[in-house]
């Protein structure tokens, strides 16, 4: 049977960023298919099997008239893909084996498959830790703040009078379901009266850092392989000026250049942590840049559409060198 080589994007199809990547990829005539995980098992069957006399999984993921033959698959660019989706009549305890099983079962083979990944969901998972990410940054020559990690009242108190004043912001996803509905936990500058209350502290980890003021703005960096697109975000809002994602609409950009050092801890850091791309944030301050985030599944498309910035061609570019 011949092969037809095709670049696999696995992410939603309502996802804005993943679709200018297509666009990207149709413009220098590749093949390409995109998959969400979602679709499994209600709408995608897996039918695969580990080769005779090799080490690979051979056979097909199908989804409506979209067939993809692992064997064609020579690049993957990993988006957002979402969670599985089963029947709704399942329990509970039917539902966590269920999606154990496929998150081990669909997950594992896309996972073994031996080619170019953007970036691969074990270097993502890896790098979705916030404690391996910061001393990842600071080994890689970037400068961040000083930071506390604990469930220690005390603790956050004695750090508070090192270091003065101090932020508390999520070390995983920064959501909270509760109520059938949703909520994001932003980066929160403390006041006295946290100061005065703690309590909460020793309920689970947290991460405090050093406050940082923010005279020039900020920035977000995208990665993209060894290409860098760099905008400064500019808070028009005293609450945009502590967590510019709670208050977009007081946002101003400016694309600006990244520093040589930056530069060269930024390609360090995706080379220690084995991705290809990543998105950077950082303080911008008279002595330097600050680096508080490097996140391997960032989202960068509304600056892409905001600063006409050409993000979607450089994934393109990555997907497709020789």
């Amino acid at each position: 049977m011949p092969v037809h080589p095709v670049v696999l994007v696995l992410g939603g199809a309502a996802d804005w960023a993943l679709a200018e990547v297509g666009k990207e990829l149709d413009a220098r005539g590749v093949r390409w298919a995109l998959l969400n995980t979602a679709d499994f098992p209600q709408r995608m069957t897996m039918d695969v099997q580990l080769e005779p006399n090799g080490a690979d999984w051979l056979g097909e993921l199908v989804v409506g008239p979209t067939r993809v033959r692992l064997a064609e698959v020579n690049a993957v660019y990993y988006g957002k893909p979402t969670d599985f989706e089963f029947p709704t009549e399942m329990s509970g305890p039917e539902l966590r084996f269920a999606r154990a099983q496929a998150r081990v079962g669909v997950g594992g083979v896309l996972a073994s498959l031996p080619t170019r990944w953007v970036s691969h969901p074990s270097a993502l998972a890896d790098a979705a830790y916030k404690p391996r990410q910061i001393t990842l940054l600071r080994r890689a020559g970037l400068a961040v703040p000083p930071t506390l990690i604990t469930n220690s009242a005390a603790a956050v108190r004695e750090f508070a009078a090192d270091h003065g004043d101090l932020v508390v912001k999520p070390l995983a996803e920064p959501i909270v379901w509760e109520g059938g509905g949703e909520s994001v936990v932003y980066t929160r500058r403390l006041t006295a009266a946290d100061f005065a209350d703690l309590s909460g502290v020793d309920a689970t980890a947290h991460l405090f850092q050093q406050w940082q003021e923010k005279p020039r703005g900020e920035a977000r960096v995208v990665a993209v392989g060894d290409q860098l697109f760099a905008v400064a975000i500019h808070a028009g809002s005293d609450a945009a000026y502590i967590d510019w994602r709670c208050d977009y609409d007081a946002l101003t950009y400016e694309v600006i250049e990244v520093p040589d050092r930056v530069r060269a801890g930024i390609l360090r850091y995706l080379q220690l942590a084995g991705l290809a791309s990543s998105v950077f944030d950082f303080v911008i301050r008279p002595d330097g840049w600050t680096a508080y985030e490097a996140n391997g599944a960032g989202t960068w498309g509304w600056l892409a559409e905001e600063c006409q910035l050409p993000i979607a061609a450089a994934f393109a570019d990555t997907l497709t060198k020789e």
